[in-house]
């Protein structure tokens, strides 16, 4: 029901906040749509300059893999392109690879990244125990994988080799539930709703307090310069970030804020934000 909305709030100059995502392409020609699930082209674009800047200097090593590749397929090819124009070479190894087989692909000389072409549980359960293996027998080597916003449902699963694989994910959407911010909305939630909230990521409860605080604070303090100012307002969002920039002349804004979120190997778990 988002295009009868959008024309509606078009005609009378409304605001429409849209927090999930949209099949429907109405920001590209509305230019009162905030979407704040943002499209895959621009958050692969933000990615991949992120990447860029992280992990230029290291020895990018893709794993490809059997199960589930498809789904990272325009991801992948994405990164690669990026990488080559970047003047960054790559190598890849097969999933299939032993520990033995993997230390073939270290470098002397610089600290290696794996990069699986599938972001899967079944993927991460077939490679782990390898490159785990492998960080173990090659204490000397500075090793570290990268992946994607849905392990973070599996983080309960793998914490410990994703500590161990110092291991990076990037998201638009992420809040450590050990953070007193997290502790106090769930608390919180719990005492107004009388129920937990749904074990899935993003955390519906968060995003919605997340949007509405971002929007009601800004509109109380920029009123009609809303625009203008937004991407000035401080704010520590719990679960979600924003930063929006208008598509083109005629159309609303995205949001295209992302982070990478690291797991140390000194057991810290950081949010990195490259704005």
């Amino acid at each position: 029901h988002i295009a009868p909305l959008a024309n509606f709030c078009k005609k009378h100059d409304i605001r429409l906040v849209i927090p999930f995502t949209s099949k429907d392409n109405a920001v590209f020609s509305n230019p009162m749509i905030y979407q704040i699930n943002t499209p895959q082209s621009y958050l692969y674009s933000e990615v991949y300059d992120h990447f860029v800047r992280q992990f230029s200097q290291m020895n990018i090593v893709f794993i490809d893999t059997k199960e589930g590749s498809k789904e990272k397929a325009e991801f992948i090819k994405g990164l690669k392109d990026e990488l080559s124009a970047k003047g960054i070479s790559t190598r890849s190894v097969s999933d299939e690879a032993t520990s033995e087989q993997l230390k073939q692909y270290l470098s002397s000389e610089r600290e290696t990244l794996f990069v699986p072409t599938s972001g899967s549980n079944l993927t991460l359960i077939k490679i782990l125990p390898q490159l785990v293996l492998t960080v173990r027998e090659n204490p000397e080597q500075r090793i570290h994988l990268f992946g994607y916003p849905e392990w973070q449902t599996f983080t309960k699963d793998h914490l410990d080799a994703f500590f161990e694989l110092d291991t990076y994910f990037y998201s638009s959407f992420y809040t450590n539930n050990l953070l007193p911010a997290s502790i106090r909305f769930t608390s919180a939630y719990r005492r107004w709703y009388a129920k937990e909230m749904d074990d899935r990521y993003p955390k519906y409860g968060m995003l919605g307090f997340d949007t509405g605080f971002f929007f009601l604070k800004g509109m109380a303090r920029y009123g009609n310069r809303f625009e203008e100012q937004m991407n000035q307002l401080e704010l520590v969002p719990i679960q979600t970030g924003f930063k929006f920039t208008r598509v083109n002349n005629w159309g609303g804004f995205i949001n295209r804020k992302v982070f990478f979120v690291h797991f140390t190997r000194d057991y810290e778990l950081l949010k990195l934000d490259f704005d």
